[in-house]
C-alpha cells in the first residue's frame, strides 16, 4: 500500500506537491504551479492576508499511513533548513574574509602579509663595443672587377625581373663592358624612371641575352674578384658560378656598414649614401635621376678603392 495520502484538501485543485517546497527551497512562492499544501495540512485561505483572531485549533485526524508520510516530509524540510543555514553562515564568513583581504586586515590571526616591494630596475647595460672593421685581404695580383645589372619587369610581381643591361668595370674604375639586352620575352615595364632603359633603346642597341652573357664571360677571367653593392643579386641574375666564372665576391654593404652604439648593431645604407659620404656629394646621383649600370659599377669600384686605401692608411 502507498505510504502517501491519496486525498486532496477540500477546495483546492488536484495539483502535485512541489518537491522544492517540500525541501524548503521553492523560490516561486504563491506563483508556483505546484501545490504548497502538504498531506495532512490545511491550505491557506484568502482571508489569511487580513489580520484576524487566531482560530481555535482543531485537531487534525490522519490515518497511520498519512502520519508516517508527513513525518518523512517534515524531517526532509528540517534537514534542508539546517543545510541552508549552514551554507549562509559559511558564505557570510567568506564575504568577511574577502572584505578583510581588500582592507589589508585578516579576520583573525596575524595581519595579512604585504606584497613584496617591486624589484629595482637593473642598471643599464654598458653599450656594446663596435666590432673591428672588415679587413680586405686579396691574393697578390688578383684581378678585381665591379659588375652591375639593371633589370626590366617581366611581370607584375616584385621578383619578376629580366636582365636589361650589364656593365663591367676593372680595378682602375675603367669601363670594360656596357651591354643592353634585347628582350625576347614579355615586358610589363622597362622601369624607365629607375633604370633609364626604354623599349626603343633596347631594340635599337640591345643584343640577345645569351650573346651578352657570352661577351661578359669572355672579358671576365675565372680568377676575378667581383665587388659591388649587394653583388650577390647581380651574380644571381647573370647566372655566374663562383669557382667557375669568377673566384670570389666582395659585398660593399658588408664593408661600409656603420656601427650604431644605441642599438648595438650595424646600420646599412644605399650606395648613394655611401658615395656621398666617401666620395663627395658629386659622386651621388641627384634626386630623381635614373640608375645607369655603367655609372653604378664605376661608383662601386671607386668606393672599394677608397675603402682599401683607408684600410692601409690606418
Amino acid at each position: 500500500a502507498c505510504r502517501f495520502s491519496h486525498v486532496f484538501p477540500v477546495g483546492t485543485a488536484a495539483k502535485p506537491v512541489c518537491s522544492f517546497f517540500a525541501r524548503g527551497a521553492c523560490r516561486n512562492g504563491d506563483a508556483c504551479r505546484f501545490s504548497h499544501v502538504l498531506p495532512g495540512t490545511a491550505p491557506p485561505t484568502a482571508a489569511a492576508a487580513v489580520p484576524a483572531p487566531a482560530p481555535t485549533a482543531t485537531p487534525v485526524v490522519v490515518s497511520a499511513a498519512d502520519d508516517g508520510a508527513f513525518d518523512d516530509v517534515r524531517k526532509m524540510i528540517e534537514e534542508n533548513r539546517r543545510k541552508n543555514e549552514a551554507k549562509r553562515a559559511a558564505q557570510s564568513v567568506r564575504n568577511a574574509e574577502i572584505t578583510a583581504a581588500f582592507e589589508g586586515v585578516s579576520v583573525s590571526g596575524p595581519p595579512a602579509p604585504q606584497p613584496p616591494p617591486p624589484p629595482q630596475a637593473a642598471a643599464p647595460a654598458a653599450p656594446a663595443e663596435a666590432p673591428p672593421p672588415v679587413v680586405v685581404s686579396l691574393p697578390a695580383g688578383a684581378p678585381v672587377f665591379s659588375i652591375d645589372v639593371e633589370c626590366v619587369a617581366s611581370g607584375v610581381q616584385h621578383h619578376d625581373r629580366a636582365v636589361g643591361s650589364i656593365a663591367l668595370v676593372d680595378g682602375d674604375a675603367a669601363p670594360k663592358l656596357h651591354l643592353l639586352v634585347r628582350q625576347e620575352g614579355p615586358v610589363a615595364s622597362y622601369l624607365t624612371p629607375l633604370t633609364g632603359l626604354t623599349a626603343e633603346r633596347c631594340e635599337a642597341e640591345g643584343v640577345p641575352l645569351q650573346e651578352a652573357l657570352a661577351t661578359l664571360r669572355a672579358n671576365l677571367p675565372p680568377a676575378a674578384i667581383l665587388v659591388g653593392q649587394n653583388i650577390n643579386k647581380d651574380v644571381e641574375w647573370l647566372g655566374l658560378v663562383e669557382g667557375e666564372d669568377y673566384a670570389m665576391q666582395v659585398d660593399l654593404a658588408a664593408l661600409l656598414k656603420v656601427w650604431n652604439p644605441r642599438f648595438g648593431k650595424h646600420t646599412y645604407f644605399g650606395q648613394d649614401h655611401y658615395a656621398a659620404a666617401w666620395l663627395g656629394a658629386e659622386a651621388a646621383r641627384a634626386d630623381g635621376e635614373a640608375h645607369d649600370a655603367l655609372t653604378d659599377a664605376t661608383v662601386s669600384m671607386r668606393l672599394f678603392r677608397a675603402y682599401t686605401a683607408a684600410q692601409h692608411d690606418a
